[in-house]
Parts: C-alpha cells; structure tokens; sequence
C-alpha cells in the first residue's frame, strides 16, 4: 500500500509527488491524516536545508510519530536543534581523534589516542555527527594538549546525555559572563569559550545559568 504526499490530478500538480510505502493492513482512514503530517515533515526537512542530518531512522520516525495528529512542536524542536548544530559546525573549528594524533609531539601508534584517553578521564567531550567524532578546538592549549579548565566545567555539568548540548553552552554568548562594551556601551555577553582564561567567571556562569543554551 501507498500514500501520496501530493495526488496526482490535485490542484498542485506542478509539485513533485513522492509515493511512500506504508505498512501491509494499515487503515486506509488514516491515510489522509498520515499524509499532511508527512507534507508538513518534508516541508520543514528541506526548506532548512537539513535533511541530510536527519538520516538515522530513529530521528526521522520522530518527525512522523502520531500517524493521526504529528507532533508539529517536536518535528520544530528537532529542526532547531539541528540549524543550532550547523551554526557551530560553521563557527568553530573541529577535530578528529586522528587530526588530535597527528599534532603530537610524539604521536601514539593507535590513531584513536591520545584523543580517547583524554575522553575517558574527562578531561576533553566530543560530539557526534554522521557517525564520526570531533573535538572542538578550543579545548585545546597552541600545543594541543587539554586546558585544564575543560575538565573542571566538565565534572561541574555531570552526565549529559547529548553532548551537544555541552558544545551549545561554550559556544553560545552567555549574560552571565561580560566585558565591557566599547565607548561606555553597555558590558557584551562573552561565550564560555571565549573566557577559557577567566576560571571563575566561567564555573560561576555554568552554576548560575546552566541550561540557558541548549542544542
């Protein structure tokens, strides 16, 4: 059996129709329902260009779970979060594990280190994107080794379960961090990983503003 997201013969027949298969003994009453939140998903998916970041297929039976009513704030939530992960994709620069290997002084044997070693102690997180991990650079002094710092904001944040969210809260300009504007403007908002060197500022700003900036 098969939906249409868009009929042929309809009034929009400039549009491209996708046929989409749907399980063997569904209800064909629900078809209609199924096919404007399929519409709304796809809508969404490509008008923010980000459908190539939603290719596990956990995600996208997120996008069109409720066959009758989707949920439309779920499907914005997941496309925010993901135009948030983009902008820091295109704003920071990131590292592999094997990038991390090779700027070494001496480099280990095994690729993964000693990237995966600093991992486990807490003292550096990764994200994950498209099955690969990366370090953001700023956890890192000019001879690549992890700022102390990390490891201290790290323990402080506990267990997270989408360290994206961690990458958001460096990133992103926090109010409880400032500097003073420019010609008695008044103070500007400074991201985590801007003040790496101000240690207080940045462990009072993670206690009192914790989950301000989320991905």
């Amino acid at each position: 059996m098969s939906a249409l997201i868009a009929e042929s013969g309809s009034p929009a027949d400039d549009h491209l129709v996708l046929d989409v298969s749907v399980p063997k003994g569904t209800d064909p009453a629900i078809l209609s329902s199924l096919r404007h939140g399929l519409e709304q998903a796809v809508s969404l998916l490509l008008t923010t260009g980000q459908a190539r970041m939603l290719a596990q297929a956990d995600q996208l039976a997120e996008l069109v779970s409720g066959l009758t009513e989707p949920d439309l704030g779920l499907i914005e939530e997941r496309i925010q979060r993901l135009k948030t992960i983009q902008q820091m994709l295109d704003e920071e620069e990131w590292l592999t594990a094997e990038m991390l290997n090779r700027l070494q002084p001496e480099p280990p044997s095994n690729k993964s280190h000693p990237a995966s070693d600093w991992k486990r102690r807490g003292r550096v997180f990764s994200v994950s994107l498209g099955g690969k991990e990366y370090f953001a650079r700023y956890q890192f002094d000019a001879l690549y080794q992890p700022l102390p710092i990390i490891k201290e904001i790290l323990k402080a944040f506990g267990p997270v379960a989408d360290a994206w969210k961690i990458a958001a809260w460096f990133h992103f300009p926090n109010g409880w961090i400032a500097e003073p504007g420019a010609d008695g403007d008044s103070p500007r908002a400074v991201a985590p990983k801007d003040a790496l060197d101000r240690r207080d500022d940045v462990l009072d700003a993670l206690r009192e503003g914790r989950g301000s900036y989320s991905a």
